[in-house]
């Protein structure tokens, strides 16, 4: 690979030639006469084997008689008109060069050759020049072409031809080609991908990167050829007989010529280039001053003189490039102390070195007076003729220059005769006037230069007065134009005429509508016309208007003094500071699109963007992982703002990638950055900021990883602006909480400014701060320098209601405390959802408008005076530069003692800190609140809906400790039927975090419930027993609740109350004992009986296993509870050969037994929908249920027939197999079906009544008999007084649902009223 040197290294000694045999050095030394002759041999077998293709073509077209010729020019015999000969002539010219360029490797050898002499002599433009001049021919000659190549289906339908298709490509390609050329004669350099490069460089195989290049050159060379084949061969098959042969003829001629002139090349190693050079310097030196002859490194060398040094065998080109550059050394010693001189005896990358960015300095980059006019000339003849063919083909399905082929002859009196006929005048005229139009309307958008305008002289008014003129001139013309159309396409016509009244409307308000709108009506006005142009019939009037106009655009074009957006010199506004971000969503990509737009408020992606998220995700998709990769590193942002803010440029780039893609594309979005970086680097950007994610450690270390990519010897600052971001944040936090003792919990607190904020927040203020972090190695590094750490957001929720967020996660919308605060600097945040939580946003500044010299086009989302801290800390570090300091890298951790001096800095250039209200403490409201009684889900669900409405309330509840209600009253080991989604509460679902399985246990529901509590700012005061709620008596206090707790000393104590609900539950009192006394017979027997709530200890789990494995063990009662113990203590029994593990279950009713998950289908989820029908619809949907599933089947067979079924469902819940243990179990015999017990004798025997009077031994019984459904407080609800009862329903599909969806109803009444009686 090249190697770089600095200017002080010495070339390579001549002598020193390390590639003698490379594969340049053999073709050098082949003998000229040898090479001639190779040439000849190539030549003969490109032109005999052409003639042979035509020969084969024009049989195939005998036998295929539907084709006639369109572009035969006479009679059978006479020879084709003097402008297609010429044609002819050129194209199989072209294509003999073509061929040989493309198969000949010494005419390649030849070329590369005179292109590297060239390159030595630093004439870039002279390569441009005769690339472009061959180049702007050759599509001159394909256009005029394009005519002659029109065939007639059986004489009445035109269409176009696979060659006039690949002639639009070719002039297309040729264009691209030339304007590259040009871009790389200005850069005096040429990259990877550079037209330059491609052209002259060698064909490389030792990677697989250039293994690619290589055949695609090959593949765009051998195309090329293909199309001028068909051009020629076409050309052939369209004459008439007498044609064909005078073209057949004229191509040995043209052959013999070309062949003798080629041989000669290689004879005297003159290239044709050499040729075409010498006459582009003859026809640029008289123009050219002297000091440009000086920049392109002296007098021209003569091609007999190229001829003579490239001959020598002993000279290498490395040795020439040494001398090259020895020369340009000592033409400009003033500007090129920033080249990098690179040498290397390589021959075979010595076009790569030659067109390396750093090789040639900046001052000889740029324009070269007429050389460059020239190429400029060439450059827009090949656009004019290329869009031409692309608008008359794709917008009105005709050729170009149709009249060319029609043989007609325009005469005087021809044209007399039109302007005898009035209405062929005013046809003509208006068909003029729509496609002068339609192309000049081409020539605005894409041919004008905005900066250069020829009125510019002109006043504003005087300007408009000249458009609305045209305008009225073009509405007069579509009117007219109607009585040209057939009546069934005046339709299109009248929407052209409202387009043009609206457009005229729009813009004599002077109302700010975006670009991308105004683009879209001028679109829409375009293909209007178009579409009516397309309407109008042929005529010979109209080709004749047609051919002249078309004539009259290109000369237009070529010497219009308006110069196109290439040719201006790309003066850029370099900026002193760069703030790098980039779109959060990818509907963000709006807010560039539809710019301007009012930022007096925040942007807001418009509702009708969401639903075309897939044309999002495209864009987003093309943007991030190939525009840079096509375009360059200039492609790898938009810049969408520039500002002068008091003396610093200030620019705005948006990179081309979004939030997501740092996730999906990581490798991508940091070859972007690098890519910004470079460009930044390279036209002399003095500060680039990094925000938001384009810091982000995982990508490039907060912009370390940029400063490595960019090395030593760069004159940009980097800085991702976090120090300025840190010290807002702690004073804004200071400013609305003072100096009072507070705790905040901060997540976020591993970034860079998340521990400069806690260490400041701790030192500075003595504030205590819970430092969050999932990383136990982060949490460890807390805990060393005296913080307290937490795991989880929920230990967050139970610490503190003020939170500090530096991170971006949507768990803490969801985790935060009802009504909390949060200060937040990390962008965007994730509390948009949030209308309860306070946000005040730390890391945002306001900017003095006043030094603005020109109002904001893009904020970032934000408002006009709004910045981000890291983006103002762009513009101190532009201060600090224009001060004096040396380069600023702020790529490392932020320093407590040192954010303070940029916050000084910055409140110098005018940027402050926002004033926000102070934090008060919650006010105690006077009065009464809503007493909730028991805090299990039904009360927690009430409770937080009255925290969403502002109601103040009190959650009383008797049992102390962390308890809720029952749920600390069940077995160890139960697990909830539903799955998880059905048991969440109103306001908070539970996370996957937390919770990842699909179910969950009892255990983890009381920890869900616990976050449920602090998530909402529940108040449960624990250790109340509530003795009774009677009424008030007064309308601000209807009712009084009694209660004793610790405190009271046996006293009852009374609680006022606006509103009572009761929410103690079906499950808080455990029925231990039968109608029929099985509890005392049990006591009798001394047979040891536990109900199912107190199997909570291990020896109990150990008895019951012990009990189960003998076969002597006992459940009373077929609910859900017994269903889960019995299956538990399955689990637990060991099974093998000898395995007498057997449950009895006695029971009074056999229940429908469903399994949880039956294929795809959910016991839960099919649930949901029955509840949803009414009550006679369910109770045949369950029993539907209990007759088609076969293990429910089993389960109903395995209990004796004389028991009871369950013929309704009355509120009761169907018992669930959660693991299919039941069925299993039945099925094995491990577990046998009784009716209920009859008798118990006194040596432990027990009698069920299975009608076969047969008795056993048992060791041990567990009462699964459920709980005893009583409300103690209150007997019946008191809705209209204020009194409701909750948790008492009888959904027996989602209980846990229907007690949230009961809250809501309940608290939406009490809203009501209360509001009712705040207003009062």
């Amino acid at each position: 690979m090249p190697q770089q040197c600095s200017r002080s290294t010495l070339p390579l000694p001549k002598q020193t030639n390390p590639i003698e045999n490379s594969p340049s050095s053999l073709v050098r030394q082949v003998d000229p006469l040898v090479r001639a002759l190779n040439t000849v041999m190539y030549g003969l077998l490109v032109h005999f084997g052409t003639l042979w293709m035509i020969d084969l073509a024009q049989r195939q077209q005998h036998n295929d008689s539907s084709y006639t010729s369109a572009a035969a020019t006479g009679e059978e015999g006479r020879t084709p008109s003097h402008l297609l000969s010429i044609l002819f002539l050129h194209e199989y010219w072209v294509y003999l060069q073509h061929s040989n360029v493309f198969g000949n490797p010494l005419l390649q050898h030849l070329d590369r050759q005179y292109g590297i002499a060239l390159l030595k002599k630093n004439q870039h433009w002279s390569i441009a020049g005769t690339l472009t001049a061959y180049w702007s021919r050759e599509c001159l000659c394909l256009f005029l072409c394009l005519p002659f190549l029109q065939q007639q289906y059986n004489g009445e339908q035109y269409y176009f031809t696979s060659t006039q298709y690949m002639i639009l490509y070719s002039l297309i390609y040729h264009t691209i080609k030339s304007r590259g050329v040009r871009e790389d004669a200005l850069k005096r350099s040429s990259p990877r991908f550079g037209i330059m490069r491609l052209v002259i460089d060698k064909f490389y195989l030792n990677s697989m990167a250039e293994v690619q290049v290589t055949v695609l050159r090959l593949f765009l060379q051998g195309f090329d050829t293909y199309i001028h084949f068909c051009v020629v061969r076409d050309l052939v098959l369209l004459s008439s007989p007498g044609g064909v042969a005078w073209c057949i003829s004229s191509m040995h001629v043209l052959f013999t010529v070309w062949v003798v002139h080629a041989a000669l090349n290689q004879f005297f190693r003159c290239s044709t280039a050499s040729v075409m050079v010498q006459a582009w310097h003859a026809l640029t030196a008289r123009k050219m001053d002297n000091d440009v002859m000086k920049t392109e490194g002296g007098d021209f060398i003569g091609g007999k003189e190229n001829a003579t040094n490239e001959d020598k065998d002993e000279s290498t080109e490395g040795e020439s490039l040494s001398s090259g550059n020895s020369s340009l050394t000592s033409s400009d010693n003033k500007s090129t102390t920033n080249v990098v001189q690179i040498i290397d005896a390589n021959d075979e990358y010595v076009v790569r070195q030659l067109l390396h960015h750093e090789r040639v300095s900046d001052s000889l980059k740029g324009r070269q007076g007429s050389a460059s006019s020239g190429v400029d000339k060439a450059i827009r003849l090949a656009t004019s003729v290329s869009i031409l063919a692309a608008f008359f083909m794709i917008g009105i399905n005709n050729v170009p220059m149709q009249w060319l082929s029609s043989g007609n002859i325009v005469a005087t009196s021809d044209v007399c005769k039109i302007f005898q006929d009035k209405s062929r005048v005013l046809s003509v005229a208006m068909y003029s006037w729509l496609l002068w139009g339609l192309l000049y309307g081409i020539w605005a958008i894409f041919l004008k230069s905005r900066s250069y305008s020829q009125l510019s002289n002109q006043s504003s008014s005087s300007r408009r007065r000249q458009i609305s003129l045209i305008r009225m001139a073009d509405f007069t013309v579509m009117i007219g134009i109607a009585y040209l159309l057939p009546p069934e396409s005046k339709g299109m016509l009248l929407f052209t005429l409202i387009v043009l009244t609206g457009k005229s409307f729009i813009q004599s308000m002077d109302l700010s509508f975006p670009r991308i709108v105004w683009n879209g009506v001028l679109a829409v006005e375009f293909l209007t016309k178009l579409r009516i142009l397309r309407m109008l019939q042929q005529s010979s009037d109209t080709m004749l208007t047609s051919f002249v106009l078309t004539v009259l655009w290109s000369l237009w074009v070529v010497t219009n003094a308006n110069p196109t957006p290439c040719e201006v010199e790309k003066q850029r506004e370099v900026a002193d500071a760069v703030f790098l971000g980039h779109p959060a969503e990818l509907h963000d990509c709006w807010a560039l699109w539809l710019r301007p737009y009012s930022l007096q408020e925040r942007w807001q992606a418009p509702s009708w963007v969401w639903p075309l998220w897939p044309f999002h995700y495209v864009v987003g998709w093309y943007v991030c992982n190939y525009r840079q990769r096509l375009f360059g590193d200039k492609a790898s942002f938009f810049c969408s703002d520039t500002v002068m803010y008091g003396n610093a440029l200030m620019q705005n780039w948006v990179a081309t990638h979004f939030a997501r893609h740092f996730v999906t594309n990581p490798r991508q979005v940091k070859k972007n950055i690098e890519a910004a970086a470079r460009h930044a680097e390279e036209i002399g950007v003095k500060v680039l900021c990094l925000g938001a994610l384009n810091k982000a450690e995982s990508i490039n270390g907060g912009g370390l990883g940029i400063v490595n990519e960019l090395g030593p010897r760069r004159r940009i600052s980097v800085i991702h602006g976090n120090h300025l971001t840190a010290a807002a944040v702690v004073e804004t936090i200071h400013q609305v909480f003072g100096d009072r003792k507070v705790k905040f919990f901060l997540t976020g607190a591993s970034s860079k400014v998340g521990w400069a904020v806690a260490q400041a927040l701790r030192d500075r203020h003595a504030y205590e701060v819970l430092c969050h972090s999932t990383d136990p190695g982060r949490r460890r590094f807390f805990r060393e320098h005296g913080f307290a750490s937490a795991a989880t957001l929920a230990e967050g929720s139970a610490f503190s209601k003020y939170w500090i967020v530096g991170k971006y996660d949507t768990a803490v919308a969801q985790l935060i405390p009802q009504n909390a605060t949060a200060v937040v600097f990390s962008v965007p945040h994730p509390l948009g959802v949030r209308s309860d939580v306070r946000v005040i946003e730390a890391g945002t500044l306001h900017m003095d408008l006043q030094k603005l010299d020109r109002p904001r086009s893009f904020t970032n989302k934000l408002r006009a005076h709004e910045i981000f801290a890291c983006h103002a800390a762009s513009a101190v570090a532009a201060y600090r530069l224009e001060k004096g300091s040396a380069r600023i890298d702020e790529v490392g951790p932020v320093d407590p003692q040192e954010m303070d001096s940029w916050l000084d800095d910055a409140k110098l250039l005018g940027f402050q800190i926002p004033t926000f209200d102070l934090v008060e403490d919650d006010e105690t409201i006077q009065r009464p609140a809503v007493v909730i009684v028991g805090s299990g889900p039904a009360g927690l669900s009430a409770a937080a809906m009255l925290s969403q409405k502002n109601i103040p309330h009190i959650v009383l509840e008797a049992q102390s400790g962390e308890s809720f209600g029952s749920w600390s009253n069940h077995f160890a080991g139960l697990e909830i039927t539903t799955q998880k989604k059905w048991c969440n509460l109103p306001g908070f679902s539970m996370n996957n975090k937390d919770f990842p399985e699909e179910n969950v246990s009892a255990e983890e529901y009381q920890r869900y419930l616990q976050q449920y509590v602090h998530r909402f700012n529940i108040n449960i005061r624990r250790g109340v027993k509530v003795v009774s709620v009677e009424k008030g008596g007064s309308e601000e206090c209807p009712w009084v609740v009694k209660y004793e707790d610790s405190s009271s000393l046996g006293k009852t104590q009374l609680l006022p109350a606006f509103s009572v609900i009761v929410a103690t539950g079906k499950h808080r009192v455990p029925n231990k004992n039968t109608t029929d006394d099985v509890a005392g017979k049990l006591t009798t027997a001394t047979i040891p009986f536990v109900h199912s709530t107190e199997m909570c200890d291990g020896a109990t789990w150990e008895q019951a296993v012990t009990a189960a494995r003998n076969g002597r063990l006992c459940i009373v009662g077929l609910g859900n509870s017994a269903a889960d113990l019995a299956a538990l203590i399955l689990q637990r029994c060991p099974t093998g050969e000898k395995d007498t593990t057997q449950i009895h279950v006695a029971a009074r009713t056999v229940p429908p037994v469903f399994p949880r998950k039956r294929f795809m289908f959910r016991v839960d989820s099919l649930g949901f929908l029955v509840r949803l029908l009414p009550h006679f619809l369910q109770e045949f949907f369950v029993h539907l249920l209990w007759t088609m599933i076969p293990s429910s089947k089993l389960c109903n067979a395995a209990f004796p027939s004389h028991l009871k079924r369950w013929t309704k469902i009355n509120g009761r819940v169907p018992v669930i197999d959660k693991h299919g243990v039941i069925a299993s179990g039945l099925q094995s015999g491990k577990l046998v079906g009784h009716g209920p017990i009859l008798d118990i004798t006194s040596d432990r025997n027990v009698h069920f009544d299975d009608r076969n009077g047969s008795s056993t031994a048992i060791d041990m019984v567990i009462l699964a008999t459920g709980y005893k459904e009583e409300c103690s407080l209150v007997d019946r609800e008191d809705k209209l007084n204020g009194m409701y009862k909750i948790g008492f329903g009888k959904d027996h599909f989602l209980p846990l649902k229907s007690i949230g969806d009961e809250a809501k109803e309940i608290v939406e009444e009490i809203s009501k009223v209360y509001d009712r009686a705040l207003h009062l």
